[in-house]
């Protein structure tokens, strides 16, 4: 129950509220700075605002766990405390100092007074917490669903690929299956994690590369420009594979098909941004995907929602610029 978050973050709350409180008294020559001071200010720290204030929410955590949520109860419950602990706070005050003078009347009063505040500026915390861990739940859960949407999307285009030799080469087909298989467990291993190394993708486009080399032969030429020290960042699980696979179906019929793979990290209004760019030598990019984002295929619009989901994460299509430059070019960018 004391694993609760409220506990260690109320704790250095009351504490500040409680010196605050005293610094105003000096500040304002109602108090000094003496042993006298420091004794007051740890007796009501401890008697009235840690202690009732941990004992409601005990009462109040216990409560809920038992199915009964009731704001009204919890607010009575914590003015009770509050005001419980007042009356301790002054039979110690009265103990250590002679002057102390009685609360009285007061004591209901000041329960009141401090815990109705307390109750609710909590209970607001609270509910913006929940509201905060509510969106990331549902983000994680759209993550997952577009990430389950893909592997079935995947293995079927692989398996055509695999179906166009299966016959003819028999040994050819046993490799890439097993590579296949490979990519599939990969899918599986990582199906909770939100992000892998740049180097597991890497690995894992390579098999990917393995099975369409095997239909494309020499025709397709990849080339990786990724420097040493960016392999052990952290990337969402299969983004890289839906460009690469976007990049050979629809230039499937180029003689010579050439892809390159850069990764880079920028800084970007003092953000460090990490950049990957995948580009090929096809037939570019229609105006209407240009526009969209992605054409009619699955895969690379997953791969924009999935994006949308990251810190700056972002996609960006664009084509060759100039008539000595053809092809097609995405821009994936995310925080570091």
């Amino acid at each position: 129950m004391l694993r609760q978050p409220f506990f260690k973050y109320s704790f250095f709350a009351l504490l500040i509220v409680d010196l605050t409180f005293t610094a105003g008294l000096i500040i304002s020559g109602m108090s000094d700075i003496s042993l006298s001071t420091l004794l007051a200010t740890t007796i009501w720290f401890i008697s009235f605002y840690w202690l009732p204030v941990w004992a409601a929410a005990y009462i109040i955590f216990n409560i809920r766990a038992r199915g009964i949520e009731n704001a009204f109860i919890e607010w009575i419950i914590t003015v009770i405390m509050l005001s419980l602990g007042l009356l301790i706070t002054e039979k110690l005050l009265q103990l250590s100092f002679n002057d102390s003078f009685s609360l009285g009347n007061f004591l209901l009063l000041g329960g009141l007074t401090w815990g109705t505040p307390i109750y609710f500026i909590a209970r607001f915390i609270e509910s913006r917490g929940k509201i905060s861990q509510e969106k990331q739940a549902r983000k994680q859960a759209q993550l997952q669903t577009l990430r389950y949407q893909l592997n079935p999307h995947f293995m079927f285009n692989s398996l055509n690929t695999i179906s166009a030799y299966i016959h003819s080469n028999p040994d050819l087909a046993d490799e890439v299956l097993h590579e296949l298989a490979d990519i599939l467990r990969y899918s599986l291993d990582t199906g909770e994690d939100n992000s892998v190394s740049l180097q597991q993708e890497i690995a894992i486009i390579d098999k990917y590369l393995n099975i369409e080399k095997a239909r494309f032969g020499d025709r397709l030429i990849v080339n990786f420009d990724i420097p040493a020290e960016l392999l052990n960042i952290q990337v969402p699980p299969l983004i890289l594979q839906p460009i690469v696979e976007n990049a050979i179906k629809h230039n499937a019929q180029q003689i010579e098909l050439a892809i390159t793979i850069k990764v880079e990290k920028v800084i970007n209004r003092k953000d460090e941004i990490l950049r990957i760019s995948i580009s090929d030598n096809g037939s570019g990019f229609s105006e209407a995907v240009l526009t969209k984002g992605y054409g009619k295929g699955i895969g690379m619009k997953n791969l924009q929602l999935r994006m949308q989901q990251l810190p700056q994460g972002k996609v960006i299509l664009t084509n060759g610029t100039t008539p000595n430059r053809k092809g097609a070019t995405v821009l994936v960018e995310m925080a570091l």
